[in-house]
């Protein structure tokens, strides 16, 4: 597996020290997006890609629940690790799935955030109306 494709999907070992890194590299543009957001404490906030899991902890400190969704189970796992008290406070649940085919019911989410990785999303016109889909637009408009 070349490192772009790793990086993509981490797996392994090399993958968990990926997404760690990816965790503290990514930060600076992940404050900078945030703090775009207007996050309230009833909003349910998606963050697709969610990788090793700090924005999802981020976002918890002021939303009412965050999911977090990858498709590498490695993330997943981090993502885990790194919520592990709001996951058992009932905050976040992280799962594992695919931006082409969310595994939610439409109108569930207030934000949906994807932060350094929709150059991953294949078919991203389909990618992009999951998301519309999950979106909860009538409240927000």
């Amino acid at each position: 597996m070349g490192f772009f494709d790793n990086m993509r999907k981490p797996k392994g070992k090399l993958g968990n020290i990926q997404l760690k890194s990816m965790n503290k590299e990514h930060t600076p543009v992940s404050l900078w997006g945030l703090k775009h957001l207007d996050i309230n404490n009833e909003d349910v906030i998606l963050d697709i890609g969610c990788g090793g899991g700090m924005n999802i902890n981020r976002m918890a400190k002021k939303a009412k629940k965050v999911y977090g969704v990858d498709y590498s189970i490695e993330s997943v796992k981090l993502s885990c690790e790194v919520n592990k008290q709001e996951i058992e406070e009932g905050k976040v649940e992280v799962l594992e799935g695919n931006v082409a085919n969310l595994p939610f019911e439409d109108n569930t989410f207030d934000v949906v955030t994807a932060f350094e990785t929709v150059y991953f999303w294949p078919d991203i016109e389909k990618c992009f109306g999951e998301v519309k889909k999950s979106l909860n637009l009538e409240e927000n408009f």
